[in-house]
């Protein structure tokens, strides 16, 4: 899983918007024919930083499939686009993380929660400068 943007910890915004956290999630080597579904129903994450739950939201309905290239495995990404459905950022918050990312480079955030037919999951993503990270985060399913 690998974070492509967040939108809402701007603090010029005005007014600032709940946060919204946009996610790929990187399947490598998928064999032909290969189809998993998970997410919908209850499925839920929620996005923390240091600890302090930024935001949460209901994680889509998503399939992985596999397909033909030279009779082998593919690589694929499914986007995963979890918004805030209920935020509780406040500005001193919102400025840390700013201060994280001006004089760190990056901020760390937890993402854990339910998946349906996937399981536990918890994630360690990180956010750079340039608002996105290149390679997925270390990701564990239980």
């Amino acid at each position: 899983m690998r974070l492509q943007g967040v939108e809402g910890l701007d603090t010029d915004a005005s007014p600032t918007p709940p946060p919204t956290f946009h996610f790929a999630v990187d399947a490598g080597w998928i064999p032909p024919h290969y189809r998993y579904c998970s997410g919908g129903g209850n499925s839920m994450l929620r996005v923390s930083y240091h600890d302090m739950v930024l935001a949460w939201g209901h994680v889509p309905w998503f399939c992985v499939e596999g397909g033909q290239v030279d009779g082998g495995a593919v690589d694929g990404v499914v986007t995963v686009e979890a918004k805030a459905e209920a935020a509780v950022l406040r500005e001193e918050v919102r400025r840390l993380v700013m201060s994280d990312l001006h004089l760190v480079g990056k901020a760390q955030f937890a993402v854990q929660g339910e998946v349906t037919g996937l399981g536990y999951l918890r994630c360690e993503i990180f956010l750079f400068q340039g608002n996105a990270t290149i390679q997925s985060s270390l990701c564990l399913i239980q």
